[in-house]
This record gives C-alpha cells, sequence and structure tokens, in this order.
C-alpha cells in the first residue's frame, strides 16, 4: 500500500517538472540509392538471404525455419526495413497500416497500440517466431526501430500458436512477426532526426559491429527518442527506446543470442474520440481538434523485454533451438473516461467515470524444438518437432473515485476533478497455455510439396483477490469452464510449382479460442474453432524482383456459443453458432523495373452470421470494409542525370464503407440506427534527396488532400475516431 502511494506522489511531482527530451535517433541502416539494380543482402541468423527493398527471399512467419514466401501455403506479407524508412514509419501501428489486406483501428489512447483486423478477426503477435500469450491494442509495442522487418501471415496459425488469446473477437486473423535487428560483421552506424506536423519530434541512433577480431561476438545497439503532440487538443506523449543485442558464435555450429529492450511511455490528456448523439446514435458534426478527456488524464507505460536464443547444427543437418521471452509492463493511470449512451439532446449533460489504476504484468515464454531434414524413398524432406509454453499475468490494484461518475455540461470537461485517493481494489490474473507440436514438409515428387502437421494444446487461467482489495480472497479461482486438455490443432498444404515461375496451393489451418459459456446443468461446452481453407497461387518473376500473389479463403469460426432456446434459463448454451468470413486477395511487391519499387494489394471481403440467435444473416465485421486497396510506388533515379539521387513516392489507400458493429446494424429498422463511415481514398506522398554516399533527406506527406474521415466507428459514448488530418514529416538520415 505505501509503495503504491509513493508512485502518486511521483506522477504528481512528475507533472509539475520540465523535462528535456533527448533526440537520439531511428536505428536503419540503409542501402545507397545507386544500388537500385542490385537485390540487398539481408541477415537471417543463420542463414543469409536476399531480396528487393521491399520483398524478402526468406521469412519464418507462420513457421520454425526461414523459407521463401512462396512455399508457404498461406497468404504472407512482409514490410521490409527500407518501405519503413521510405514511409518515415516509426511505431508498429504505422507499419502494419501498409500491409494488403489489414485494417488498423485506434484504441483510447490509453490502451496503447492500435487493434488490427484481417479477415474478420484480431492479429496475434509474435517475437522471432516465439509466441506469446497476449494481443495487439491491449499494450504498446516496442518501436520498429530496433526492427529489422514485419512479417504477416494471414488467417489461422494455430500449429505453432496453440489457443488464440480469449477475447471476444480472437486471433483467428493472422500472426505478426516481429523480426529484431541482430549485429553485424562489419561495423556500421546510422542516424535520424526528423521533425513534423503537432511538434512530432524524433530521433534515433543504431550501431553495430563486431566486438573480437574474427566477428564471431558482434553486437547492436539502439536508442529512440519520441516527443510529440497529436491532431487533437490538450494531448501530448514523451517517449524513450533503449535496445542492446548480442550475438556470440560459440563455435561454428553454436550460436547464442541475447537481447534486452526497455521503453517509457508518457501520455498527458488522453484521448477516447468523440461520442455520437444519444438515441439512435447518429454521428455528430465534431470539428476533429475535440478531446472531451481533462489535461490531468495520465498514463505511463514502461516495458521491459528480454530474449534469449540457443541453437546448435548437427553435422547432419538437423538443428537443436531454444527460445525464452520474459516481457513485463507496468502502467499507472488516473483519468475520467467519458461514459454513457451518447449525449442527451434536452439537457447536453455527460457523465464521466473517475479511477485510478496500477497494473504490473508480465509476460513469459519458451520454445524448444529440432528441425532437419531426412530421406525417404529417394527424395529429401523436412521435419520439425518441439514443445512451448507461454504465461501471462497480471497484478493490478487500484480505485474508483467518490464518487464515481461525475456529471457534467457537454464541453466542460475542464469542470471534472481530479481523481485521488487510498487503494481499495486487488485483483491477479493468471493465463498459460502449453503444447506439442510437429510439422512434416514432404517432397512427393519434384514439382509436389506435402505439409501436414499437428499441435496437442492444454489451456488454463485462474484469479484471485489480494489485498488490498476491500473483499480480500487468497484462494485461487480456477475457471475450470475454460480449461482444455491435448486440444488437437491440425494443418496440411499441398505446394504445386507449375513451372520455375509460379507455384500453386491449397490449405487448411486450425485454432481454438476457450469459452467460459456453460450448458443447463453447469457443464462447459467447449472452445471454439477456427477453420480456414484457403487456395491459391504465387509467382516470382523478373530473375526474382517481383513477386505476387492471389488467395481465396473461407474461415468458419464454429462451435460458439449459442444461447439454448430450450432450456428456459438465460445462462444455458449450447456451441452452435457460426460465423463465416470469405473472400479473395491480390498482392504485387518488388521491383518491376529498374529504379522502381512497388508494394500493392486488394483484398475483398464478405463475413457474415451463419447461425446465431439474434444476428443470424447479418454482417459480422462491418468494421472491416468489403474492399480494401492499397498502393505505394516508388521511383529512384540514378545515373549521371540532374535527377540523379531523387526519390519520389506516391501511395494510395481506398476503404470501402464500414459501419459500427453488427449489432448497431440490427438496433433499429431505421437508416440512423446504423453509423455509417462512407467510402474514402486517401494519398500520401514521398521526396527524398541522397545528399551524399552518407547523408539523404526526405520529405513525407500523409493524408495529402486532407480527407475528413473516421478512422473507428465505436459506441454512442466514445470510440467515434477521427483519422488523422494532413501531415508533415522532414527526416535527415546519416549511415556510415
Amino acid at each position: 500500500m505505501e509503495i503504491k502511494q509513493t508512485k502518486q506522489q511521483k506522477f504528481r511531482s512528475w507533472d509539475k517538472r520540465r523535462t528535456i527530451v533527448a533526440l537520439l535517433a531511428t536505428a536503419e541502416i540503409i542501402s545507397s540509392a545507386q544500388a537500385q539494380e542490385q537485390t540487398e543482402t539481408i541477415t537471417l541468423d543463420p542463414v543469409v538471404v536476399t531480396g528487393t527493398r521491399y520483398t524478402s527471399d526468406a521469412v519464418s512467419v507462420g513457421g520454425k525455419e526461414p523459407v521463401k514466401p512462396r512455399e508457404i501455403p498461406q497468404s504472407v506479407s512482409v514490410v521490409t526495413k527500407e518501405r519503413i524508412e521510405d514511409q518515415g514509419a516509426v511505431t508498429l501501428s504505422d507499419a502494419l497500416k501498409l500491409v494488403p489486406g489489414i485494417t488498423a483501428q485506434p484504441n483510447s489512447s490509453w490502451y496503447g497500440d492500435d487493434t488490427y483486423y484481417s479477415r474478420g478477426y484480431t492479429l496475434k503477435p509474435t517475437y522471432d517466431g516465439l509466441p506469446a500469450y497476449n494481443s495487439f491494442g491491449a499494450a504498446p509495442q516496442l518501436d520498429m526501430a530496433i526492427y529489422e522487418r514485419v512479417e504477416v501471415l494471414r488467417g489461422p496459425a494455430g500449429l505453432f500458436q496453440g489457443a488464440a488469446a480469449s477475447n471476444s473477437d480472437g486471433n483467428f486473423g493472422g500472426v505478426v512477426n516481429l523480426v529484431r535487428k541482430r549485429g553485424q560483421k562489419e561495423f556500421a552506424a546510422a542516424a535520424t532526426l526528423s521533425g513534423g506536423t503537432w511538434d512530432n519530434h524524433n530521433a534515433a541512433l543504431d550501431l553495430t559491429g563486431p566486438l573480437n577480431a574474427d566477428g564471431s561476438l558482434r553486437a547492436r545497439a539502439v536508442v529512440s527518442s519520441t516527443d510529440r503532440q497529436y491532431f487533437y487538443d490538450d494531448a501530448k506523449s514523451r517517449k524513450l527506446l533503449g535496445y542492446f543485442n548480442l550475438d556470440w558464435d560459440i563455435t561454428p555450429a553454436t550460436a547464442f543470442s541475447l537481447a534486452y529492450s526497455t521503453q517509457k511511455n508518457n501520455l498527458r490528456g488522453l484521448y477516447s474520440g468523440v461520442p455520437a448523439a444519444a438515441g439512435a446514435g447518429e454521428l455528430l458534426d465534431l470539428p476533429r481538434s475535440t478531446n472531451l478527456n481533462p489535461k490531468w488524464n495520465t498514463i505511463d507505460w514502461d516495458t521491459r523485454d528480454i530474449t534469449a536464443e540457443l541453437s546448435h547444427r548437427f553435422e547432419n543437418g538437423w538443428s537443436a533451438n531454444a527460445k525464452y521471452n520474459r516481457r513485463e509492463q507496468d502502467y499507472f493511470y488516473r483519468m475520467a473516461a467519458y461514459v454513457g449512451a451518447g449525449i442527451p439532446p434536452a439537457s447536453g449533460n455527460v457523465a464521466y467515470q473517475r479511477t485510478l489504476r496500477d497494473v504490473e504484468a508480465a509476460y513469459d515464454a519458451y520454445d524448444i524444438y529440432l528441425a532437419g531434414p531426412f530421406s525417404l524413398f529417394g527424395r529429401e524432406h523436412r521435419a520439425v518437432v518441439g514443445y512451448n509454453y507461454s504465461k501471462s499475468s497480471s497484478f493490478t490494484t487500484g480505485a474508483n473515485c467518490n464518487p464515481l461518475n461525475v456529471t457534467v455540461p457537454f464541453g466542460r470537461q475542464d469542470l471534472v476533478g481530479e481523481c485521488w485517493r487510498d487503494y481499495h481494489l486487488g485483483n491477479e490474473a493468471e493465463y498459460w497455455q502449453s503444447g506439442y507440436y510437429g510439422q512434416l514438409r514432404l517432397r512427393l515428387a519434384e514439382p509436389l510439396t506435402f505439409i501436414v502437421g499437428a499441435r496437442s494444446s492444454d489451456y488454463r487461467q485462474r484469479t484471485r483477490n489480494p489485498p488490498p482489495a476491500a473483499t480480500v480472497n487468497m484462494n485461487w479461482t480456477n475457471n475450470d469452464n475454460v480449461k482444455t486438455d491435448d486440444e488437437v490443432t491440425p494443418y496440411g498444404g499441398l505446394l504445386f510449382d507449375v513451372s520455375k515461375q509460379v507455384s500453386l496451393y491449397a490449405s487448411y489451418a486450425d485454432i481454438f479460442i476457450p469459452q467460459a459459456n456453460t450448458k443447463f446443468g453447469g457443464d462447459p461446452i467447449g472452445p471454439r474453432t477456427g477453420k480456414q481453407y484457403e487456395i491459391g497461387a504465387k509467382g516470382e518473376f523478373l530473375d526474382g524482383k517481383l513477386i505476387a500473389s492471389l488467395a481465396r479463403f473461407d474461415l468458419r469460426d464454429k462451435n460458439r456459443a449459442y444461447q439454448d432456446p430450450d432450456s428456459g434459463h438465460p445462462n444455458s448454451w449450447l456451441a452452435l453458432g457460426e460465423v463465416e468470413s470469405k473472400g479473395w486477395e491480390v498482392e504485387v511487391a518488388g521491383r518491376p523495373a529498374p529504379g522502381w519499387d512497388i508494394q500493392a494489394g486488394y483484398t475483398r471481403l464478405d463475413t457474415r452470421y451463419k447461425k446465431d440467435r439474434l444476428f443470424a444473416g447479418v454482417e459480422f465485421s462491418p468494421k472491416e470494409p468489403k474492399h480494401l486497396f492499397k498502393l505505394w510506388g516508388v521511383r529512384r533515379f540514378g545515373g549521371n542525370g540532374p535527377l540523379n539521387g531523387l526519390s519520389v513516392g506516391l501511395g494510395l489507400t481506398y476503404v470501402s464503407e464500414t459501419r459500427a458493429s453488427a449489432t448497431n446494424t440490427v438496433a433499429a429498422n431505421t437508416a440512423a440506427a446504423v453509423r455509417k463511415q462512407p467510402a474514402y481514398t486517401l494519398a500520401d506522398g514521398f521526396l527524398s534527396y541522397r545528399i551524399n554516399k552518407n547523408a539523404s533527406l526526405a520529405f513525407n506527406a500523409y493524408n495529402l488532400f486532407d480527407k475528413s474521415y473516421y478512422a473507428r466507428l465505436g459506441s454512442t459514448g466514445s470510440l467515434n475516431i477521427y483519422g488523422e488530418p494532413r501531415s508533415y514529416k522532414l527526416t535527415l538520415r546519416i549511415d556510415y
């Protein structure tokens, strides 16, 4: 208790001090613009692969060994370091907005990063292939300065992941694999300094090189600082990131890697969008700068992350691998959050709920596996077998202020008093899962590869109420309704090489989500399952400089909780509900001609409740557009002409109509009952000039035509969040 009150005093005094935010640097080493005709080398420990600026020849998302994207029978996209640099992406949200088929929706600013959707569902993170039991959106992720690239696999990936996080959407949408930067055998240094609209300042420094004569011991260090305000009123944030990575080749066959990251996020004036009108819930014509939260709203995050890896390669080509990750995230907030069902037209009064929370959260994960080749019937095949475990734990204390809710006239959030009081709430929760998995990649014939795998998973969760809870209970309460034992997750895929350039594929992928609902009598109804069938084609053209893919998918969310119509009891459920998400997508990325780099994608998505007591036949995920098109292209000029060193880029994003929610869609048979976001198109621009071989200057413009739109439609009370207006950024990069 004394510790928590000390934290409150610390944050009070923090508001009274003026801090100087150091500008230190983004950590991206960019290759020379004159090398436009060549492919670039990227290190994927322990193999070296090549690719163009916007493609990678090997990815590990959805698997354990790096393979070509063409060898994965599911949709895969990559955001490379160069694409991240070209578009000035600082946060993970900046990067994932670039990915075809991904819809990024902002949350209230105290939640951390955006929530990301694909094929009707959210996505799940992995870190260098190591799964973690947590979701995006609930906490801030580390900034892009420490990552080499982002790999995205769309659709279920339960074979190596296990259960999806048990939230309302589940992580059926896919996996985002964040590949961190590693130490290099040659010294290199890069620094960036940028400034932009709303006093958005960022700086970073990236250093790497050998620590001994033969380069067997290598290190990388990154620091990054961001200090900014926003397009909405009375909000600002500061962020400081540090990263250190050590890679050691203990022997020619044995490698060890250790990485540590720390990031501090401090936000003031928080933001939760604007309300709609009470009743029918029509959107209001409010300025984009409107922020209805008090200036004193505060949240501070402290993230610490440590990763260790050990691998050994045997003479027969097999390898033994062990990975461990622990992420700790502590956060403190005090806020008055807008609550209620929109603005009442008569009184114009609105309610705010005032709370204090202090949270200590930790995520642990480890993965142990063997991978390698074997011979059968005169052909070489590959196998992976392993075991992984992940655990999420949190300890929450806090208070609800007296009175909990205060009512003030709309627009007078300055009348909401600050919230301070002794803590009287306490909660502790743990979630963990584990599983054995295996996969075979069988080369049945020269053009034909069959991939088959399965996983057996266990899942548990429990809670208790320690001090300072008003009613203390130190005994763990196990939620046996969501417990699973030996839940089997199968996977299958078929690849057929039509030619040296084109492959056809078909796949089946599976994942599950535990459910707490019970049948009449109290027995659990069992987990939901996500089952996806996908067919498609992938191609590599122009000597691998240009890649293309086409996919058709059908995802079924089965065994959803369905209220039992015959029991007569409101808490009696059956596992009968079903949702269908289907569509198709196409992507092209790479270098179609000398001096050009492009990445483009189109997604058509249809989601529908197939079986549901209330919503049968209704669109399931109207927050995602039926049609989503993203295009980004850059022309880089070389040679000896007057434009040598100049790069010009343009991006377009088309989003068709979206709506607030399925519930809102059927709330009433009037047009006013459906909050709609009409279709819109956004344009981004890019100019860069390479001053010399070590320095370049880049100018980015976002939302060029200043389109006013909602990036998210939420409840009537809040989370109707405007997209960013037109903004600019100027970036100086220096690399050696």
